[in-house]
């Protein structure tokens, strides 16, 4: 039996486009929420090959909205991108699930291999940098987030159709926003996600009749949906002037909503136990945790986190929380701990 043969028997698929799902890869920006359960439906729909960039691991609070995981993989932090390249080859042995357990940078997508991304990050500044390379590269991506419950999904050609900038004209003040802290609500996130794939699953077996001027937006509380036609700005600084440097967002603190906290990643993911080192080395008391460690720099609390991601408490403002940052990466730098 074909286990493909209720997807054949959809007229705008047939034999022809389940030809072409297997054999077109795609990228997976962010392997949470709206990542995992895309993953599964594209395993489950045949596609060839899934590359799971996430540098994160699964913790607890994660299981409420987000698919693959389950409690062992919380108790045992275990990285996002393993855990669900495990469930999906017990799904679908047949897709080639490739597990990155890393930021996306600018420089991974200049030399990965794909058909089309899709950009299922939690954050102004992934999609940013996300947004610019496609412009550079020429490559399509699939937009999509979640907030509450409201989400938004968009497929994006920035070659010759409308980039996130278009759209989001304040891209710059919204990436100083770590949204992750507004909270989703639980059923949002596969409708969301299946619009995300839906628009996928079109573009790769006819690109041709894809909308790429329209952004949906859905509500699931109120059960509604919107479109909005949106065109290319002649002034966007992304697209059309031009000025799509690229950045790999390696020294960007963000502010949380809502919170006097803020949020960054190192530039080079290190063990736990190396920082832990490092901090001994230079005499600075260490709370040493399963997952994460606590520590006192420059006045500032931190918490690292063993996925990369840190938590800075206390400073007075964006500015001396980047600055007690940008002070750590740099000693991080003189130890030869990151490059």
């Amino acid at each position: 039996m074909d286990r493909y043969d209720r997807q054949r028997r959809v007229c705008q698929i047939g034999d022809s486009g389940q030809e072409k799902l297997k054999s077109s890869s795609i990228l997976i920006v962010g392997c949470g929420a709206l990542g995992s359960y895309a993953a599964e439906q594209l395993t489950r729909a045949g596609i060839k090959r899934l590359f799971l960039v996430d540098p994160d691991v699964v913790t607890l609070t994660n299981l409420q909205r987000q698919a693959l995981f389950t409690e062992q993989d919380a108790n045992n932090s275990v990285l996002k991108v393993e855990a669900a390249k495990r469930r999906l080859a017990e799904i679908n042995a047949a897709v080639d699930v490739q597990a990155i357990p890393h930021k996306i940078t600018a420089e991974f997508l200049k030399k990965a291999t794909f058909n089309l991304v899709l950009d299922c990050s939690d954050n102004f500044s992934v999609r940013d940098l996300l947004n610019r390379c496609a412009i550079r590269q020429h490559f399509d991506y699939i937009f999509a987030s979640c907030a509450g419950v409201s989400g938004n999904v968009m497929p994006i050609s920035p070659a010759t159709h409308p980039c996130l900038e278009c759209v989001f004209p304040r891209l710059e003040k919204l990436k100083q926003i770590d949204c992750d802290q507004i909270g989703v609500n639980t059923a949002l996130v596969p409708l969301v996600a299946a619009l995300q794939v839906s628009l996928a699953i079109h573009w790769l077996v006819d690109r041709a009749t894809v909308n790429f001027n329209q952004l949906l937006v859905v509500n699931n509380w109120s059960l509604e949906a919107d479109r909005f036609a949106v065109t290319k700005r002649s002034n966007c600084p992304a697209c059309c002037l031009h000025q799509a440097a690229i950045t790999s967002s390696k020294d960007e603190v963000r502010s949380l909503c809502g919170k006097n906290v803020y949020s960054a990643c190192l530039p080079a993911r290190i063990g736990l136990a190396d920082l832990v080192r490092f901090l001994k080395s230079e005499k600075i008391s260490v709370s040493l945790r399963k997952t994460f460690v606590s520590f006192e720099w420059q006045a500032t609390h931190i918490s690292y986190f063993q996925s990369g991601k840190m938590m800075l408490y206390e400073a007075q403002s964006l500015a001396d929380a980047t600055a007690g940052y940008r002070n750590l990466c740099n000693a991080l730098r003189k130890a030869a701990i990151i490059e």
